[in-house]
């Protein structure tokens, strides 16, 4: 079981190249069209996508439109992937979500900004001038995404197993290589249980969040084989029991600890 996330620089690989990269190492390759389709399964609106997707959200969107709803749909959906195995995930910072989380292979392309250049004003029949701009502004956008939700900065070196510079190097070269790497992180039996708790816990996340619109403050949630731990604060007795009820509904929940803390004053905001 394998799963590759692959990060990129705007003009440093084409859509083309991500697909035919996954097809050479037999991974399944999930991309905008394929997060669309788990925002539909799921049940939340597809704007969420459009409004949010890889940019980070203007300040007017934290009170107005719910950053929070595109957020755990995207983690749900990455993990609904990731349990499937043998996937290649682009983009959406999968890499320090997944990373953080079990074992990836986490790819980095990159190439010279003038290498760029030159792509885009082909592929787009458009100038320098213009390719240039569209490149900084998917970057920063892609810059500000990453740091807003994860709180971590696209460009660092140390959030990447290997980075590929692709001015000299075709990609379809790299696919044996890529392959025995991604081979070589194959998940355990162990870290596939750790994947399945993490996923239950996820859908527990989205169910309260998303779906129920149920407000509970710095909310965490432990799963261990079914037998789940939930953490968080909320302003009402009936809040808490109203979470556990819906906890104890998912699919895959075996027992449940509430720990889940009753403050009837107002809930003080968590500064990000």
């Amino acid at each position: 079981m394998r799963i590759v996330t692959i990060a990129r620089e705007t003009g440093a690989i084409t859509l083309e190249q991500e697909t035919e990269l996954c097809h050479a190492l037999g991974l399944r390759f999930v991309h905008r069209g394929s997060l669309e389709e788990h925002f539909d399964r799921l049940g939340t609106d597809s704007r969420f996508l459009q409004r949010f997707d890889e940019r980070k959200p203007r300040l007017v969107d934290s009170f107005l439109n719910r950053p929070d709803v595109y957020w755990e749909t995207l983690k749900t959906a990455i993990l609904q992937e990731a349990v499937r195995g043998d996937v290649a995930i682009i983009g959406r910072g999968a890499n320090f979500f997944l990373g953080n989380l079990t074992k990836c292979l986490r790819l980095r392309f990159v190439a010279p900004l003038e290498v760029r250049a030159e792509r885009i004003a082909r592929q787009q029949n458009c100038s320098r001038e213009q390719a240039l701009n569209f490149i900084r502004k998917n970057d920063r956008e892609r810059i500000g995404f990453c740091y807003y939700f994860y709180g971590m900065k696209w460009r660092d070196v140390n959030s990447y197993d290997l980075t590929l510079n692709t001015a000299e190097i075709e990609v379809s070269a790299l696919a044996g290589t890529i392959r025995s790497l991604s081979e070589g992180k194959a998940l355990t039996e162990n870290d596939e249980r750790v994947l399945q708790n993490l996923m239950l816990g996820q859908n527990i996340r989205y169910k309260l969040i998303v779906a129920e619109k149920i407000y509970i403050r710095f909310l965490e949630i432990t799963c261990d084989d079914g037998h789940v731990t939930v953490d968080g604060v909320v302003s009402s007795r009936g809040a808490a029991e109203r979470a556990e009820k819906v906890i104890r509904q998912v699919d895959g929940v075996r027992t449940v600890e509430n720990r889940i803390a009753v403050i009837q004053n107002e809930i003080p905001m968590r500064l990000e």
